[in-house]
């Protein structure tokens, strides 16, 4: 029987119980794996891996952008656009339901508002690229921008039909 201690409580008498060495055991292991995994990955200072959340992050970013590229539609080039009938189609459309309000539904500026757009004089300027950017930054003369609520895909679009009235260059 182990001995008493000797300063009993209320009555309540303490043994000295020693703790299972299978339990210290156990303890100095803990201590020893919270050691080596402090030395290996990083707390306050950078670890002996090399690892970081950081790092994994923008790993783990790298391989899933590398997976779903190609699910991911590809950028349309307006110089394509211009040439393809059924992206005039769409863009003509397009056009239609945003830009007759102040264009005019023949687009010769009919409604006093926005310019004519079949003509050769564009102050903008009439190129395929340059017409995107009017369409989606808008201009100082009142022309709202149309970049956030079109998107790029039908800008694009709407520039192959802007184009394609025979006023751009």
């Amino acid at each position: 029987m182990p001995e008493k201690i000797g300063h009993p409580i209320d009555g309540i008498e303490e043994y000295n119980n020693p703790v299972p060495r299978w339990l210290m055991w156990l303890l100095y292991f803990t201590m020893l794996v919270a050691v080596v995994y402090w030395i290996m990955y990083p707390g306050w200072w950078p670890g002996a891996l090399g690892w970081s959340s950081a790092g994994m992050y923008r790993e783990e970013v790298a391989a899933s952008e590398a997976r779903y590229a190609a699910m991911r539609p590809k950028k349309a080039d307006i110089n394509v656009l211009i040439h393809d009938p059924g992206a005039i189609a769409e863009g003509t459309k397009i056009f239609a339901q945003n830009c007759t309000p102040c264009h005019g539904a023949e687009a010769r500026g009919d409604t006093g508002i926005g310019p004519n757009l079949t003509d050769k004089t564009w102050i903008y300027g009439g190129k395929p690229e340059q017409i995107v950017h009017t369409i989606t930054n808008g201009t100082a003369n009142g022309m709202p921008t149309w970049g956030p609520q079109l998107g790029e895909e039908k800008i694009q679009k709407a520039a192959a039909f802007v184009h394609s009235l025979g006023g751009g260059e």
